[in-house]
């Protein structure tokens, strides 16, 4: 009995320190990784404290102590304002998912997209086992993207693409900033719409922060009133990197809200998001069942407003 109270002692001690160094990721890129596991670190204070069995007051300021930083990283998250949809108004459904390179059942993940009924998918990660299965998706979808070599990102669409490219394009027609895949389509209610996605590094690369910047920097050069962003970004909402993100993509809004989508067998981490411009509110936002992919696929219904 003693070595289990011991032990939870020291699960209490490791969470509570954990949770409070994740705060500091604003400042460290290194424990910004470790704040997405924030809510678990809570999780396992809790769990801990149970194992402990102190007296009622030990108790009590411990759990204060522990969850407080769980609670200063994950409440603004849960408390931010998402712009809704204008009732009536018309909607469009968008499915995000990374396919995993390594898809263990690449048909039954194309059959999982084809009965979402969305009516724009966007992909990542396609330049693996899927990648046969593309062809498939095209006799469900009457548009898609095109690609160059090394692309592993792929859009399809239930409406005219009327223009799509690797790099964003200023009015000149020249491209500019990092590669990522985007269509322009035409809408069924005659205001045609951008999307566009991509795929981040783990957020423990260097690389991560490089590519936020450019993207950001990128997406200011463009109307983004239409716009939708979507893509597998290997980060959290209680990562200082996303508080970051969540401005610099202004006026964009993330219509994700701590949406668990990695890994499959028990989704814990939402690390895969979508933003859309003013010009649109949210119907809803959902976690569909696994597929062969190592990711959930994410669902999203906008409205316009």
């Amino acid at each position: 009995m003693k070595l289990v109270r011991t032990f939870g002692a020291l699960l209490t001690g490791g969470s509570c320190l954990a949770a409070w160094f994740s705060l500091a990721g604003a400042f460290v890129p290194l424990l910004d990784a470790l704040a997405s596991f924030l809510p678990l670190f809570g999780v396992t204070a809790a769990l801990g404290l149970l194992l402990a069995g102190r007296r009622p007051g030990w108790t009590i300021a411990a759990a204060i102590l522990c969850l407080l930083p769980v609670a200063i990283g994950v409440m603004p998250e849960l408390t931010r304002e998402i712009p809704a949809a204008t009732k009536g108004a018309p909607q469009i459904r968008l499915l995000t998912h990374n396919i995993w390179r390594s898809n263990r059942d690449p048909a039954d993940t194309t059959q999982a997209i084809v009965d979402a009924r969305a009516d724009v998918v966007m992909l990542q990660e396609v330049d693996g086992n899927f990648r046969p299965m593309l062809a498939a998706l095209r006799q469900h979808f009457a548009y898609a993207t095109k690609c160059p070599p090394g692309c592993d990102l792929a859009i399809f669409s239930r409406w005219p693409i009327m223009d799509s490219d690797y790099f964003l394009k200023d009015a000149a027609g020249r491209k500019f900033g990092p590669p990522m895949l985007w269509a322009r389509i035409a809408a069924p209610d005659g205001r045609p719409f951008t999307v566009t996605t991509f795929h981040y590094p783990w957020p423990t690369s260097r690389d991560q922060a490089v590519q936020r910047r450019d993207v950001a920097r990128a997406l200011v050069r463009i109307n983004r009133d239409r716009l939708i962003v979507a893509g597998d970004m290997n980060l959290t909402p209680w990562a200082a990197a996303m508080r970051e993100q969540d401005r610099a993509f202004a006026p964009l809004t993330r219509m994700t809200r701590a949406l668990p989508s990695w890994p499959r067998a028990f989704p814990v981490l939402p690390i895969d998001q979508l933003y859309a411009g003013p010009d649109w509110g949210l119907v809803s936002a959902r976690r569909l069942p696994a597929t062969g992919s190592d990711h959930a696929p994410i669902l999203v219904t906008l409205g316009r407003r």
